[in-house]
């Protein structure tokens, strides 16, 4: 059983988490989407199921609007065949995390950060 003081050392791991996962897949494509079938679409995926799941353990049950789409996507790519996969919703997915979700990641890093000073 998880304690309470055991929730709150592991939570500034989480957004830290979620904000290398979604490091990760920037790299995946800074050199361009991924083509099907290729190795870098499933690590793309993977970053990107890494990172909703991140977001909704920091969410603690309250999903924000803000984690609601990469949450989401976690949960289709937790139960998508790679077969399916779709490296341009993936990579459109990564510009819209790094524009509308990491701030606010970098933001809850920070405010933990400050209270654990």
């Amino acid at each position: 059983m998880t304690t309470r003081a055991d929730r709150e050392r592991q939570e500034p791991l989480r957004p830290t988490d979620a904000m290398a996962a979604l490091d990760q897949a920037r790299s995946t494509i800074r050199n361009g989407t991924p083509k099907p079938g290729d190795q870098g679409l499933l690590a793309l995926a993977y970053c990107m199921l890494t990172f909703g799941e991140m977001l909704k353990q920091a969410s603690h049950g309250l999903v924000t609007q803000a984690y609601s789409g990469p949450i989401a996507l976690r949960d289709k790519l937790a139960h998508l065949p790679h077969r399916k996969l779709n490296a341009e919703v993936l990579a459109a997915s990564v510009e819209r995390a790094t524009a509308e979700v990491l701030p606010l990641i970098q933001a809850r890093i920070q405010d933990l950060s400050n209270t654990s000073a």
